[in-house]
Order: structure tokens, then sequence, then C-alpha cells
């Protein structure tokens, strides 16, 4: 007899005859990246909307639960990140908000500058997926206590960049209806990076039992590593342009 992992329902096969998860749930390893891609980008419907309700009501217990076998329900993250990116770059570009207002403002005379600002905004997507690598990089490294590979670290941020496409497409609307003002984008700019920081160590504290002041610590140190590591990049993007 096989103990379910998702439901605890005892039974015999390849399936559990009560919720459909597999008899044998493999631990999260580079491979499973793959298949995420090739198999949920076809099956939107397929726990799509159960996973971000997810997202938005226990983000890091829910990300466990998937890590640990608990799959069945969810959609997978890659995919689910990939179409939330194609969704916010639609949008970005059907609504004409510039995310670079202010930037674009002080350096349009600067041609690297304008050559670098055109080629994140055209490769979103791919500029998530890599940045995505350097965070799991950094929170691999801060919390590699818990025994949590690279690979599980990759799902664990991917997720969370999930949960913060949900608001940065909600900040999408609210750009575009206020003002093109410099000082009011600015304002606005702001708050969505003190809510993607919140969004952030709520997935932590959920997702990693310990105390609360060291995981708000250790969520920094990881956030600070993972930005100036993607500082160094763009610098000598910027400088090879």
């Amino acid at each position: 007899m096989i103990i379910c992992k998702n439901c605890h329902q005892r039974f015999q096969g390849n399936y559990c005859n009560r919720c459909g998860q597999k008899a044998t749930v493999k631990r999260i390893h580079r491979g499973f990246i793959f298949n995420d891609l090739q198999l949920g980008l076809f099956n939107i419907d397929s726990g799509f909307f159960y996973t971000a309700k997810e997202l938005f009501t226990r983000p890091g217990y829910a990300i466990k639960d998937y890590i640990v076998g608990k799959r069945v329900r969810y959609f997978m993250p890659v995919s689910m990140l990939l179409v939330l990116s194609t969704v916010y770059s639609f949008l970005y570009h059907y609504l004409d908000v510039d995310i670079f207002y202010q930037g674009t403002s002080v350096y349009s005379e600067n041609e690297k500058y304008m050559s670098l600002v055109k080629a994140l905004d055209g490769n979103y997507a791919y500029y998530t997926l890599v940045s995505l690598h350097i965070f799991s990089f950094s929170s691999w490294l801060l919390f590699k206590r818990f025994g949590y590979n690279f690979s599980e670290h990759f799902v664990l941020n991917t997720y969370a960049a999930c949960q913060r496409l949900f608001f940065h497409t909600i900040f999408l609307s609210i750009l575009y209806i206020a003002p093109e003002e410099q000082n009011k984008y600015i304002f606005i700019f702001r708050i969505q990076l003190i809510v993607d920081f919140l969004l952030f160590l709520w997935c932590f504290i959920q997702f990693f039992k310990m105390r609360t002041i060291t995981i708000i610590i250790k969520t920094c140190l990881s956030l600070i590593l993972s930005y100036f590591i993607l500082l160094i990049i763009i610098s000598f993007i910027y400088y090879v342009l």
C-alpha cells in the first residue's frame, strides 16, 4: 500500500484513486524545470487559478507543499511565470506605460543606456528567468542549512515572482491612470518596491521555520546580494554594448 503525499489516502497503483496524485513523487531537480515547460504551458486550466489563490492566501506554505510532493492541484511554476510575463508584457506595450520614465527622461541622450533599456523592455520574460537564477543562488546560499537544493530554491523564487507579477500588473493600470508626472511616477514606483519586499518576506517567513527577525535579516541580505550581482551583470552589459 502507498500513502498519498497529497491527501494521505492509502492506495495501490500509479495514481491515487482520490486526488490523482502520482504514486512516486521525485525530488525537484534540474530536469524538472524542462518538464515544467513541456507540460505546463499546454494545461493552463490545470490548477492555474487554484495556485493563484494559494499564492495570495498562504504563499510560503503552498510553495513548501509543492516542493515536498503535494503537486497534483498546482500549476507548474515556470509555466505560470511565462504565462504571467506574457500577459504583463502585452499590457505594458498595449497601455504604453513607460516603466523607465525617470531614467529615459534623464538619460535620453545616452545611446548606450537607451539600448540597454530597449533590450530589457523587449525581453522581459528572459530577464525575469535570468534574474530568478540569481535570486535562487542568493537564497540557497543564505538559507543553505535547511537542505533545499538549488532547483527547489528556484521553484520557491519562481512562485514568489508569480505572486509579485500579479501585483505588477495591477500597478500597470495605476500608472496608466495616473498623470504622467515624474514625482507621482516615482512615488508609485517606490510603493511597488515596498510591496515587492513585503510579499517576498511573507513567502520566506512562511516557508522557513526560524525566528522572524532572523528570516528578515537573511531575506534582506539575500536581496542585497541578488541586486548587487544583477548590478554587476547589467553594468558589464552596459559597458560592452
